[in-house]
């Protein structure tokens, strides 16, 4: 089995690559198996706000007879998010400021993510 600390590697080399400030993989509840972040953001604040957006964008998709998004992106003047759902009830979540790497290339983003993380799975392992 691999140790939780092997998560915080990947994501600690995903917020390099891709110029991030914090990324995180967690259920959809909001609890974190890993969060790496060179920011002051508190990890329980962005775990319950990523929750809380993947919780939401469900409920409005099923509100109006669509499938939940597996991925939800969202961008500002400055900054974007990607969620990405990973596995049943597992999520990855990065946010990116100016910089980011995010805003070029999303997909290949996703694409090097999921390949990273394909021998750590599966994720729901980790969970406490």
């Amino acid at each position: 089995m691999v140790s939780p600390d092997a998560l915080k590697r990947v994501l600690r080399d995903f917020n390099f690559t891709y110029n991030t400030q914090i990324s995180g993989i967690l259920t959809k509840t909001g609890l974190p198996l890993a969060i790496q972040t060179n920011e002051r953001m508190e990890e329980d604040h962005f775990a319950t706000m990523a929750a809380t957006l993947i919780g939401s964008t469900e409920v409005l998709y099923r509100g109006i007879g669509l499938s939940p998004p597996g991925d939800i992106v969202v961008h500002s003047r400055d900054g974007i998010m990607l969620v990405v759902n990973l596995e049943r009830n597992i999520f990855f979540v990065a946010v990116g400021g100016e910089g980011c790497k995010l805003k070029d290339d999303t997909e290949d983003a996703v694409g090097a993510l999921a390949k990273v993380l394909k021998p750590l799975r599966p994720l729901d392992k980790f969970a406490r």
